[in-house]
């Protein structure tokens, strides 16, 4: 079983870094600077527990570079964005039964790859990492990974995917409803575009009460939203208790000595968003439109009103197509915003 990380960033580097440090077969498709790098140097992982290289890894820059062989495991890493585009790429360069493994955020992307590929898988990712520079990741928070057949049910493959990921070192769940728990994450990508615009770490805003009450009204929304809807999150498995997660964030207290730490905490232990990321490079867009956006959707559909996504997706996607760096707003300012949107459509 070799595995092709299509859209080795932060998080597919490190994904292909763990498995080949557990003696897995590896090749990346990367960007030209980071594949360039990643071959010359290896990889420089860093996090709490210290930094490491990894090498050799085996990088190229496009799919046609790969001649394909049978049991080869395509994990896609690149954004929902990109999704279609990567999709037909390896399609014009691997078989139909080629096995693809979506390992995104975002509920749409197995749908893609299932026009295109016969064997699709769904992949949840309990990993934030960062990209510092060509070659340089930080890895700042979690180690679980959630596989399952798209769009039900977990096979022999499946298995033998997550015994590989296990291996390498991740905390893997299988699931008989993989998309269940991919909205479950869903729910909580949807602050991502509230880090961004505020110009916090999550790390911060989990020992903040401002900000972590900010965050359980976003997704309380969002969960009423899934509910009207009739999409269920259940699964055995599921890794996310998001009852108790809402209980913890309400039950964020002040505490000083907490919020000095990390705001003063160093920059490759904290966990930005990849939205926040988006605005930093200017690249122009957000995923927002596959978080807060898939609610804002439901919303409309079931007549339900969403003044904190849709406030969240509009300030982000304007900073987005202007330009804008994070910090535009304090999370004060934003609630206060929320505020003016939700009287404004109660009143419509």
């Amino acid at each position: 079983m070799r595995f092709i990380i299509h859209g080795a960033g932060a998080i597919g580097s490190l994904i292909g870094a763990h498995l080949a440090e557990s003696g897995a077969e590896v090749v990346l498709i990367a960007r030209d600077a980071n594949a360039s790098a990643i071959n010359k140097n290896g990889l420089l992982i860093k996090s709490r527990d210290g930094d490491r290289v990894v090498k050799p890894l085996n990088a190229v820059t496009a799919p046609a570079d790969i001649s394909p062989r049978i049991g080869d495991v395509i994990v896609i890493t690149v954004k929902s964005a990109q999704t279609a585009a990567s999709v037909q790429s390896l399609r014009e360069a691997f078989p139909e039964d080629t096995t693809i493994v979506c390992m995104q955020n975002g509920v749409r992307n197995e749908e893609i790859a299932a026009r295109r590929f016969l064997r699709v898988y769904g992949g949840m990712l309990g990993v934030s990492a960062t990209l510092l520079e060509p070659r340089v990741i930080a890895h700042t928070r979690g180690d679980v990974l959630s596989i399952g057949n798209y769009p039900l049910g977990c096979d022999e493959t499946g298995l033998q995917i997550a015994g590989q990921l296990k291996k390498a070192g991740f905390k893997v769940t299988t699931h008989e409803s993989i998309m269940a728990v991919k909205w479950s994450k869903l729910i909580l990508n949807l602050n991502n575009a509230t880090f961004a615009i505020i110009d916090k770490h999550l790390q911060l805003g989990l020992v903040t009460p401002e900000i972590s009450n900010f965050m359980a009204d976003v997704q309380e929304e969002g969960l009423h939203v899934l509910e009207v809807a009739g999409i269920s999150l259940e699964d055995p498995n599921n890794p996310y208790d998001l009852k108790k997660q809402l209980s913890d964030l309400r039950g964020v207290v002040e505490d000083p000595e907490k919020i000095y730490a990390e705001t003063n905490s160093p920059v490759e232990t904290r966990t930005y968003p990849s939205t926040w990321m988006d605005l930093k490079q200017k690249r122009g867009e957000t995923e927002a439109g596959y978080f807060n956006g898939e609610i804002i959707l439901l919303g409309e559909k079931y007549n339900i009103l969403t003044p904190y996504n849709s406030t969240l997706f509009n300030i982000v996607e304007t900073m987005a197509a202007e330009g804008t760096q994070p910090g535009l707003y304090t999370i004060e300012e934003i609630a206060d915003l929320v505020e003016q949107r939700r009287r404004k459509l109660y009143d419509q």
